[in-house]
């Protein structure tokens, strides 16, 4: 689900998840390399491993930061509202280094860094599901904080964008569309957005081709495999340090949380890119910096 634009400034997203399982059932599956997300919790029944194995338990407000591996998610029934936090969303709300908290998963409602969404937390929901009464809360509550000021925003902001183009593929060329220095952008992303260029432009080459993959399975992995791979061999060495299995096993796999994920995120991101294109762009929606 989209917000409001303003809001853009912060969030890649905003999502509701629902599902629903008879008794005492549960769903499994494997969440995929991501950006850094704040979630919140109807009835906290959602838990969560991360590859080196450290759990989550059950909670209300639960943090997962920028992520270049999958996570086990093992859930019964919940309602979740979800912001995806884009790195200038991460740099204006939490400001603190996001490599400290790259592959890691936190309990919002205990951890310092985090305490000022705990009030979200306790108010989102009301006794009676409203998915427009909650979306509302949720804005208003987000259009009330006070950003932080980062001198870097725009920079993260370009980094972010090129990021997302298929024809950069390499850190030169990530170092010429991005404006800054290769030491300077090297500090960036490990401050912004957890992790190297070399790392977050192959995550982004590999989530390309899961997402081509996860929205047309008759592409078939060779189908659905990013032109900037220059074999299999490439693509199965990328998929295995990313989601910790080969492209087989996670085709055999279910994925009742991850599918429907994906294909809504795809279809917000065609909806917004066909918005840019009437428009005047993506610095239109892009905060003032």
């Amino acid at each position: 689900m989209s917000t409001s634009p303003r809001l853009q400034r912060y969030f890649a997203g905003v999502f509701l998840i629902e599902i629903e399982v008879d008794g005492d059932g549960f769903v499994e599956d494997f969440m995929f390399p991501d950006w850094a997300t704040l979630r919140f919790n109807h009835v906290p029944l959602v838990g969560g491993m991360t590859r080196e194995g450290q759990s989550l338990g059950t909670a209300t407000f639960s943090v997962s930061g920028p992520r270049s591996q999958e996570a086990y998610l093992r859930t019964g029934t919940i309602r979740q509202w979800g912001v995806l936090l884009h790195p200038l969303g991460w740099a204006l709300l939490i400001g603190e280094p996001a490599r400290a908290y790259a592959n890691r998963l936190a309990d919002g409602m205990t951890h310092p860094a985090f305490a000022k969404f705990r009030p979200l937390a306790q108010t989102l929901f009301g006794p009676v599901p409203d998915r427009q009464g909650e979306l509302d809360r949720l804005t208003r509550f987000f259009d009330g904080l006070e950003p932080l000021q980062d001198p870097s925003a725009r920079s993260i902001a370009e980094v972010y964008e090129a990021l997302y183009d298929p024809d950069i593929e390499t850190v030169p060329q990530l170092v010429d569309r991005s404006g800054v220095s290769r030491r300077t952008l090297e500090r960036l992303c490990q401050r912004a957005f957890g992790f190297s260029p070399k790392t977050l432009l192959r995550r982004q080459r590999f989530l390309r081709s899961l997402i081509d993959f996860t929205v047309d399975p008759t592409l078939k992995w060779m189908g659905a495999m990013d032109a900037a791979y220059h074999d299999q061999a490439q693509f199965v060495r990328d998929f295995r340090e990313f989601m910790g299995m080969t492209p087989s096993e996670y085709g055999q796999l279910a994925k009742p949380v991850v599918e429907p994920i994906i294909r809504e995120r795809t279809r917000y991101s065609r909806e917004v890119a066909r918005e840019l294109q009437q428009g005047a762009g993506w610095r239109e929606i892009k905060p003032a910096l």
